[in-house]
């Protein structure tokens, strides 16, 4: 993912309890979705930080393998927007409190 007023892939961010380590990346492959970072993954295209609930079932086969896990805190944030009018629809309630639910 590229920063949209530089253009500059952002850097990558390690955590490991309290501790942040920040590392600038750059290469010739850069994906702004996760399909894509997947399957480059999956062809032996580099390494990437996909959202661990997207690659569970690959990591669990062992087609993917985790590398630094005592660095793997990392959460990312999750924004979900639904019109103001009131509460949102029970399919949208169900839907973000899933998403809380395999996010937490």
């Amino acid at each position: 993912m590229k920063e949209a007023a530089t253009g500059r892939p952002y850097e990558w961010e390690f955590r490991r309890k309290a501790e942040v380590l920040s590392v600038p990346v750059r290469g010739r492959l850069t994906v702004n979705d996760s399909g894509s970072l997947i399957g480059a993954l999956l062809g032996g295209q580099g390494i990437g930080q996909p959202l661990e609930f997207s690659v569970r079932d690959l990591l669990a086969s062992g087609r993917l393998v985790r590398l630094l896990p005592d660095w793997s805190d990392e959460r990312f944030p999750v924004y979900a927007y639904h019109r103001s009018r009131g509460l949102p629809p029970a399919r949208v309630r169900a839907f973000l409190d899933f998403v809380f639910e395999i996010t937490v």
